[in-house]
């Protein structure tokens, strides 16, 4: 396994110890047009990346009752993706994928983050070349 998943792994599996369960939230497949590189040709034009995030949670404190409100609506993922990517330009994959787990971060359920991003059309020998992050909330020590 890699080091990253043995990494989470291993913090959720802390977390089932003192909480019994985690969930995980998922985004696969988001592609945007993203105004993204450092090069010269990739200055001034939009390039297609794809963003996968997977959210891990805390459980719920209560039920669900099958009520939005109760569980962490992940509109906010892909709305946060579309707000990074449409404010500005951005040279690297690596600052998109690291202030999107930063958002991620901030909502109080979310435990640990992964954030995948691939530009699509780079080369024309390989589907995709990407940057991953794995991360967990800085407060993960004090909850337990």
């Amino acid at each position: 396994m890699p080091d990253d998943v043995d990494f989470l792994s291993r913090t959720l599996n802390d977390r089932l110890r003192t909480d019994g369960e985690c969930r995980r939230l998922f985004l696969r497949g988001l592609v945007v047009d993203a105004n993204i590189g450092i090069y010269d040709h990739e200055i001034g034009r939009t390039q297609r990346v794809n963003i996968d995030v997977d959210l891990y949670l805390r459980p719920f404190n209560g039920p669900i009752d099958d009520q939005i409100d109760n569980v962490l609506d992940y509109d906010f993922v892909r709305s946060e993706a579309f707000e990074l990517v449409s404010s500005r330009h951005i040279n690297l994959q690596e600052t998109l994928a690291e202030a999107l787990a930063d958002k991620c971060l901030e909502r109080d359920q979310v435990v640990a983050v992964r954030v995948a991003t691939s530009k699509l059309d780079i080369y024309d020998d390989c589907a995709a070349v990407g940057y991953e992050i794995v991360r967990v909330s800085s407060g993960i020590a004090d909850r337990s």
